[in-house]
């Protein structure tokens, strides 16, 4: 994988849990109404959440030897990913009423998720980033990031002007859940052929 496969990758993976409504698109919806900044506000505090656990992983991932770790992980999160696509479709939301920058630190330390995508999927895309040294754990990091504020700040600034949000949201499930099975049938497979060769 070249780099520019690799950030298109990391891109549209981190845009199919953008767009999966849940917490912080209900969230960001709710709050959008009253507050134009909304969305960049629970962004900073989701990137808050979010940017140690980027350095943390890549600094484990730094100390872990490649190869049969990294397929295992890749066969995790490609699972993992199928389950959420699954259970992407099944269209539920729920609501937290915290306003700003904190809510968007609850939003995120508190979805069990959200722990469990960093330690599969993204811990994945983080292995993979070291390919690229530095450059590449910085890029991903900015992509994955861009894509939080692009997408709630967007949100918010036109949630007064959204109707009809049932239907909305069950085609942001159905986009997302999509993307979600495409990588996760992607990364499993991948991860099998090369566990394949370890033990031939």
């Amino acid at each position: 994988m070249d780099f520019i496969t690799f950030i298109l990758t990391a891109v549209f993976i981190s845009l199919s849990g953008v767009l999966a409504p849940g917490p912080m698109l209900a969230l960001t919806l709710t709050e959008g109404r009253m507050n134009r900044l909304a969305g960049i506000e629970i962004s900073a505090g989701h990137a808050i959440v979010e940017l140690p656990i980027i350095a943390g992983l890549f600094m484990a991932g730094k100390s872990f030897e490649m190869g049969i770790f990294r397929e295992i992980l890749a066969l995790s999160g490609g699972i993992l990913m199928l389950y959420l696509a699954f259970r992407e479709l099944k269209d539920k939301n729920s609501e937290i009423r915290i306003k700003g920058i904190l809510s968007g630190i609850a939003v995120s330390a508190l979805n069990p998720y959200f722990i469990i995508w960093w330690l599969t999927i993204g811990f994945t895309l983080i292995l993979i980033s070291m390919n690229f040294g530095p450059a590449g754990i910085v890029a991903f990091a900015i992509a994955h990031v861009a894509c939080d504020f692009g997408w709630y700040g967007g949100v918010a600034l036109f949630a007064n002007r959204i109707s009809g949000m049932k239907n909305i949201n069950r085609i942001l499930s159905i986009i997302s859940a999509s993307i979600l099975a495409v990588f996760g049938l992607y990364f499993i497979v991948s991860s099998i052929r090369a566990l394949h060769l370890y033990f031939r």
